[in-house]
C-alpha cells in the first residue's frame, strides 16, 4: 500500500512540472507584405546614332565620356561627291532662279508668250528640288544629336570609313532610368501601376530609391512565365548606370488592425500550425490560419487582441502545461 501511495506522489509531481517561457503582448497593428524581385537598370533612351551618307570621319566636336545637347554637332565626315553634287545643285538653282526673274519681267511686259514663262518656272521648281537633295544628303556628313545625353561610344577612329548604315555614336539619355524587372504571373493581380516600390543596388548599399511601377506589362512571357513591369527614378547625380542590377521590393498588399506574430512562435503538427497562449499560468493550445508571411512576421486569423503569445519555450509545451513567465 506504501510502494502504491509512493508512486501516485511522483505521477504528480511530474504531472505539476513548470516550463519556463517567455511572452508577448498581442496588439493589433498594420501589416505590409513585400515582392522582393531583381530587375535591370535601362537608359530612359540609348541609341545608336547612324550614318546615313558615308564620310570620311574628319572632326570629332563631342567626343564619348561628354555629355551633349539635343542638336549639337558631334562629329563631321567629309564626301567630296556629295560636296560637289551640293555645290552644283547651288550653281543650278541659282542660275535657274536669274531665268525666272528675267522671264517674269519679260513675261509682264508681253514681251514672251506665257508657255516661255511657265517653263522657266518649272525649271526653276525643279532646279530647287534637286538643291534641296542634294542639301539633305550633304547635312548627312553632320552627325548631330536627336536627343541630350551622355556620349557613350564612338565607334570610328579618325580618318576612318565611315559606312553607310552602321553606327558611328552610342548616346545614352540617363537622366532618367527605368528599372526593369519580370515578376511571376502568379502575382498578376497583386501588382498595378502606381504600386510603390523600394529600390536597393548592389554597387551602392547606402542609395534608396521609392517610386511608383509606371508599367505593367498584360502579357506573359511564355519562356519563363513572368510578366515585365518597369519602374522610372530619377538619375540626377549621374552615378547609376545602364545594366545595373537593382533589388526591387514591392508592396504587394497592406493590412491594418491585425494580429502579427513572429514566425518563430508558430508550431506545425499534423493538425496544422499553432501557438500557444499564456492564460492565467497554463499553456493553451490555439491553431491559428496564416493570412500572410513577410521575413520574420505572420499575418494570423485565430488570436485575439491582448493575449499573451508564448514565443519562447512553446515547443517543448502540451497543453495544460504549468507556466514559469520570464521577461
Amino acid at each position: 500500500m506504501s510502494c502504491s501511495s509512493e508512486s501516485n506522489a511522483n505521477s504528480d509531481q511530474i504531472n505539476q512540472k513548470t516550463f519556463t517561457v517567455q511572452t508577448v503582448d498581442l496588439h493589433l497593428r498594420s501589416f505590409h507584405e513585400y515582392l522582393e524581385v531583381t530587375g535591370t537598370l535601362k537608359a530612359r533612351n540609348q541609341i545608336d546614332l547612324i550614318v546615313e551618307e558615308g564620310g570620311i570621319l574628319k572632326s570629332v566636336r563631342i567626343d564619348k565620356g561628354k555629355f551633349a545637347k539635343k542638336g549639337d554637332t558631334l562629329a563631321v565626315l567629309e564626301n567630296r561627291v556629295l560636296r560637289a553634287q551640293y555645290d552644283e545643285a547651288i550653281a543650278t538653282r541659282n542660275q535657274a532662279e536669274l531665268d525666272l526673274k528675267s522671264k517674269k519681267v519679260l513675261f509682264e511686259k508681253r514681251a514672251i508668250p506665257e508657255n516661255d514663262y511657265l517653263s522657266s518656272l518649272y525649271g526653276y521648281e525643279r532646279a530647287q528640288a534637286a538643291y534641296d537633295l542634294a542639301r539633305a544628303r550633304y547635312d548627312k556628313l553632320f552627325i548631330i544629336a536627336p536627343i541630350s545625353g551622355f556620349v557613350n561610344n564612338r565607334y570610328y577612329d579618325f580618318g576612318a570609313y565611315a559606312m553607310p548604315m552602321t553606327p558611328i555614336y552610342d548616346l545614352v539619355d540617363n537622366v532618367r532610368l527605368k528599372v526593369r524587372s519580370g515578376v511571376a504571373e502568379r502575382f498578376l493581380t497583386d501588382i498595378n501601376k502606381g504600386t510603390m516600390a523600394d529600390i536597393k543596388f548592389d554597387a551602392f548599399p547606402d542609395l534608396r530609391i521609392t517610386a511608383p511601377v509606371s508599367f505593367v506589362a498584360r502579357s506573359i512571357d511564355p519562356k519563363n512565365r513572368t510578366f515585365q513591369i518597369e519602374i522610372e527614378i530619377q538619375n540626377e547625380n549621374g552615378q547609376l548606370a545602364p545594366e545595373m542590377v537593382a533589388n526591387i521590393k514591392l508592396l504587394r498588399r497592406s493590412y491594418e488592425n491585425k494580429i502579427v506574430i513572429p514566425l518563430d512562435a508558430l508550431v506545425e503538427s499534423e493538425e496544422g500550425k499553432f501557438v500557444f497562449i499564456d492564460e492565467e499560468n497554463i499553456a493553451k493550445k490555439v491553431i491559428v490560419n496564416i493570412l500572410a508571411v513577410y521575413e520574420d512576421s505572420v499575418l494570423v486569423e485565430g488570436l485575439e487582441e491582448n493575449q499573451r503569445l508564448i514565443v519562447l519555450g512553446q515547443r517543448e509545451l502540451t497543453e495544460g502545461d504549468a507556466l514559469e513567465v520570464i521577461l
